[in-house]
């Protein structure tokens, strides 16, 4: 490698990973606040239908939000807007510590909430006007692992309540959002202003009204697809430890690993997917068959027909097949982007993780209580099948199609 391509790969490496850790740090505190309600449930009385109430709250609150956010991105800089959600969510977890009833819990969920609204505008403005056109795709892979990883350090808040109890558990998982925030504030030179590129490609191509912007039908796909998908993800990842300990007579630690597995299998997908997503024109067709693998192999965990034993392989081969559509999604979205709006619309459109995220929980609370765990997998089923027919009809819509992007 030469000199004179080395500094952009490095810069690029500097980037991407710290928003990478960032946007880990957004997925763990989603899980790790469902996890110490989970922790903290039987000892305030909570049920777990008030557990996966507080959870849509958390959710409701961030997707109204995120739009705003996204605006919030386009006039004041995705930079200081990302360090202000790293540091409220941190917070957030570390609020727990004092609460003890379902009213401060909820007003918590406020607050994280509105610190979780910014991450998806303020990453993915940072990454298309700071990263290498050509290394995008594995830009948003990253950015997806390290989503992942998040949720694979979040089960964590079991061990450390185990160690310290649910108050020392809290505290220290407020640290990394707030120590994060002041990491993003101080790297002014490698996060680029993406306000600086899209004025001008703007100015050449002209600007959608917001209005007619989130009408176009591409994005109200790419809205739905992400609500799906979220849906699908957050709602599983929630009550997966309980519902395994129910359906597969596991203990809690064990259930615990096994999430873990998934959620890593995820994390290699999307690394596979990310040499994809750069390779490859037809993202939607990516998309379609990872979902279809991973809907195969959620059937026999759905049925209970898989051993204690074997339940780890098939977590993981299914989060891997999930996990490789993700950089292919992003580059969806992206491509559906007009100049000038990368904040409004990935604000927009990832506001549908949110949504999803927000429905998903009460109703799979609900099954808990019921005693129906097995049905939470087959719902996973078929939001895995409904999200292939989203993406078929993006390809149909146009939306799969290479256009150029706002921060090009």
């Amino acid at each position: 490698m030469s000199a004179t391509t080395a500094e952009p790969f490095r810069h690029d490496v500097r980037v991407i990973s710290l928003i990478g850790v960032a946007h880990g740090a957004s997925h763990y505190y989603q899980l790790a606040f469902a996890t110490m309600l989970l922790i903290v449930r039987q000892e305030v009385g909570l049920s777990y239908a008030d557990v996966g109430l507080l959870a849509g709250i958390f959710y409701g609150v961030s997707g109204v939000a995120q739009t705003a956010a996204g605006f919030a991105v386009d006039r004041f800089g995705a930079r200081p807007i990302l360090a202000g959600g790293l540091f409220v969510v941190g917070v957030g977890l570390g609020l727990i510590s004092f609460a003890h009833s379902f009213a401060a819990f909820a007003a918590i969920a406020v607050v994280a909430g509105l610190g979780n609204s910014v991450f998806h505008p303020a990453d993915f403005a940072l990454l298309n006007s700071s990263v290498t056109q050509s290394r995008l795709g594995r830009a948003y892979s990253i950015h997806g692992l390290g989503g992942s990883l998040g949720w694979a350090a979040a089960p964590i808040m079991y061990f450390l309540d185990s160690m310290f109890g649910w108050i020392g558990a809290a505290l220290i998982g407020a640290l990394p959002g707030i120590i994060l925030s002041f990491l993003v504030l101080i790297h002014r030179r490698e996060l680029v202003d993406h306000r600086i590129k899209e004025r001008a490609a703007a100015a050449q191509h002209g600007t959608t009204p917001a209005l007619t912007l989130f009408l176009q039908p591409t994005l109200l796909l790419c809205l739905v697809y992400f609500a799906l998908l979220a849906a699908n993800t957050v709602g599983i990842q929630q009550f997966a430890v309980p519902a395994w300990g129910s359906m597969f007579g596991v203990t809690e630690t064990y259930a615990a690993f096994c999430l873990i597995v998934f959620i890593v299998g995820s994390a290699a997908g999307m690394l596979v997917g990310g040499l994809f997503a750069d390779r490859v024109r037809r993202h939607d067709r990516v998309a379609a068959i990872g979902l279809l693998v991973a809907a195969a192999f959620t059937v026999p965990i759905a049925m209970q027909a898989v051993s204690p034993a074997l339940l780890p392989i098939v977590l993981a081969l299914a989060g891997a097949a999930g996990g490789a559509t993700n950089p292919s999604r992003d580059m969806i979205v992206r491509n559906a982007t007009p100049p000038g709006a990368t904040g409004k619309v990935f604000g927009f459109v990832y506001s549908g993780l949110d949504i999803g995220s927000f429905l998903a929980p009460p109703l799979f609370g609900y099954l808990m209580n019921l005693g129906l765990p097995a049905v939470i997998f087959w719902i996973a089923i078929g939001l895995y099948v409904a999200n292939v027919g989203i993406v078929m009809s993006l390809r149909q819509s146009g939306a799969a199609k290479s256009a150029p992007a706002a921060a090009e």
